[in-house]
């Protein structure tokens, strides 16, 4: 893997002679959502086949920091990568999943001020977290049929066995070997493999995050959940832990990439936060207009939008470039 692949955007400002104007920063942003759809790319062959890798320590490395820089430069798209309903999510559900996961990661790692080598380390093990059924995730994404036994046994067993197989690779983080380990167990000791009560804190984290991100997800047969709901749902489910609060803090609760009603009876997709979480800068439905949905504006959110089809007319490149 080339480190190239992952150029961090020059974040200069542009010298006063130029036109520093809208479409050049909704040009950087849609370029920002191609370098995550780049990360996805070449997370593909890391979690899909790990053991053919040349050097899968340096390359996972390598993909980590790509999520810190990316989450350091510009949040909103990486929330919007996550949210915003592609029609590739289900083909590549393991992958954007993991990738998803380690970005919800990162954006803890700097709210609780964890350093950029814990919170690597946190990236890496959400990257990896289910690595020894990364294929098997796929599967079932388009799987209608109940699960077979052979199935439940491997997800069953997948923290451990992703575990070792991270320590074949040769993993000797004990953070993030710990992290995946644990990121099924609960502190009520209902969780699994082992039934733990005492958690490691890193694996608490990816848990939350995990659960949050399959919620959201669609799967074969079901869209993904509104990001609304499953915020509520995380915690009336007591599966948010310590750190719930703290992902829906960061995401708002209309966070970029959600696709809302406003009180015009339009649609729009948010693409932005701002400082008041139900005011977040959205981009109208079908009219491609960027406009803050501010109470006083008229336009304010009234709610997840219903008709969740809205996603199938518009692309993520066309919100991007009139945010």
């Amino acid at each position: 893997m080339q480190a190239s692949s992952f150029a961090v955007l020059d974040e200069r400002p542009a010298p006063a002679s130029q036109d520093a104007s809208a479409p050049a920063a909704s040009n950087k942003l849609v370029a920002l959502w191609h370098q995550w759809q780049a990360l996805a790319d070449d997370l593909m062959p890391l979690l899909l086949t790990p053991r053919t890798c040349h050097d899968f320590l340096g390359d996972i490395t390598v993909c980590a920091g790509t999520v810190m820089s990316l989450i350091r430069q510009a949040p909103d798209i990486g929330i919007f990568h996550m949210v915003f309903p592609n029609p590739d999510k289900m083909h590549r559900y393991s992958v954007l999943h993991a990738m998803h996961t380690a970005m919800l990661l990162a954006l803890i790692g700097q709210r609780k001020d964890w350093g950029d080598k814990r919170t690597a380390s946190a990236v890496k093990a959400g990257l990896t977290m289910n690595l020894s059924i990364t294929n098997l995730q796929i599967e079932l994404a388009l799987q209608s049929a109940p699960l077979t036994s052979a199935q439940r046994e491997a997800i069953d067993t997948h923290p451990l066995t992703s575990w070792k197989l991270l320590q074949d690779l040769g993993v000797q983080d004990e953070e993030w070997l710990i992290a995946v380990a644990q990121h099924h167990e609960q502190p009520d000791g209902k969780g699994y493999p082992q039934g733990l009560t005492d958690l490691h804190q890193m694996a608490d984290a990816i848990r939350t995050c995990d659960v949050f991100g399959a919620k959201i997800s669609p799967r074969i047969g079901r869209t993904g959940m509104p990001t609304p709901r499953a915020a509520s749902e995380i915690f009336r489910q007591r599966s948010a832990g310590y750190f719930g609060a703290t992902i829906i803090r960061e995401l708002g609760l209309y966070p970029p990439g959600c696709l809302v009603e406003l009180a015009t009876g339009h649609h729009a997709v948010v693409v932005k936060r701002s400082c008041d979480p139900n005011a977040p800068d959205v981009v109208t439905l079908p009219a491609l207009e960027r406009c803050r949905a501010t109470q006083g504006s008229g336009r304010h959110i009234i709610g997840a939008a219903s008709d969740q089809s809205w996603a199938e007319r518009i692309s993520a490149e066309q919100a991007l470039v009139h945010a």
